[in-house]
């Protein structure tokens, strides 16, 4: 098989630009809930919206070469494989995108989160009926692509028109990385890749997405060098578990969706399946309740606080 550099360059690209924000999707519900600041949430339907521009423009430039997911039918695991992501990600204390930021930036307690994801997805395999995290490929038609294309280039156009919103350009070209990586590599995970590895067939293994997610953490790694992020962080065995248990919850959530919130915010929602935006919404309906919960509970643990 011949190299794809591109597919390489794309992921280290990514890896960089996501050490450099936070697309984390427990960050974004803490902000809105606990701050009334929604400059986390905007950055996220940011990135989506930039991912979902990429890929549709591609798509019907290039129709049969560049592929969108296919539709799903409707089915449990959808809803409640995204309220396992959610609560993985609270336990976790950052979901798939805010584990590659933290990890490199130095944080290595979110290496037990990645062989939590590996042995969660593993697990939920072996007692249920697996679903693929590419699953059907379809080719873009009719007035769908072009009305998501539309509705992406407003979200676009309004989001980046805000001065104050934080690290905008930043949301932007991981959303334009992640769909170019997506229209090169459909289906690509790098929890995909995790969970490959579990099952021990280094033959029948996809060496260049093993490659590729290696590149994504080593873009992530050498983007917070260079910008002076890079702070190394030892496990601890309190907050290692911690990974460890949030990371095993959302591989079993991933297997059931199918895919990681990654692949929601910049695969499945920009190619307009609502399997992915029912996903994902389930699993920021998970974050904030428990964020608020928490919230609740502090303020009830004050001195002076009349329940």
């Amino acid at each position: 098989m011949a190299v794809d550099a591109l597919l390489l360059v794309l992921s280290f690209a990514l890896g960089s630009v996501l050490s450099r924000l936070s697309l984390c999707a427990v960050a974004g519900v803490q902000q809105l809930i606990g701050a009334r600041d929604g400059s986390g949430a905007q950055r996220l339907a940011l990135a989506a919206s930039a991912a979902g521009a990429t890929l549709l423009l591609l798509a019907l430039a290039l129709p049969g070469r560049v592929l969108l997911p296919g539709h799903a039918p409707f089915h449990a695991g959808i809803i409640g494989g995204g309220l396992l992501l959610g609560v993985g990600a609270l336990l976790n204390g950052g979901c798939y995108l805010g584990s590659v930021l933290y990890l490199g930036c130095g944080n290595l307690n979110f290496l037990f989160t990645l062989a939590g994801i590996a042995c969660g997805s593993r697990w939920t395999e072996s007692v249920t009926a697996r679903m693929s995290t590419v699953g059907a490929l379809r080719v873009s038609m009719g007035s769908l692509p072009l009305a998501g294309l539309a509705v992406f280039a407003l979200v676009l156009l309004v989001l980046l028109g805000r001065r104050r919103l934080e690290g905008r350009w930043l949301a932007a070209a991981a959303g334009l990385l992640g769909g170019l990586v997506y229209a090169r590599h459909p289906g690509w995970s790098y929890g995909a890749v995790l969970e490959s590895l579990t099952h021990g067939a280094l033959g029948a293994m996809d060496w260049l997405g093993n490659l590729s997610a290696l590149l994504l953490f080593a873009g992530a790694l050498a983007g917070a060098w260079l910008r002076g992020r890079f702070r190394l962080l030892r496990p601890s065995w309190p907050r290692s578990l911690r990974c460890l248990a949030g990371g095993m919850v959302m591989g079993c959530g991933a297997v059931q969706v199918p895919g990681g919130n990654d692949m929601l915010l910049l695969w499945a929602i920009p190619g307009l399946t609502n399997y992915g935006l029912l996903a994902y919404a389930s699993m920021l309906a998970a974050i904030g309740a428990g964020v608020a919960a928490a919230a609740l509970w502090q303020r009830n643990r004050r001195p002076g606080t009349v329940n």
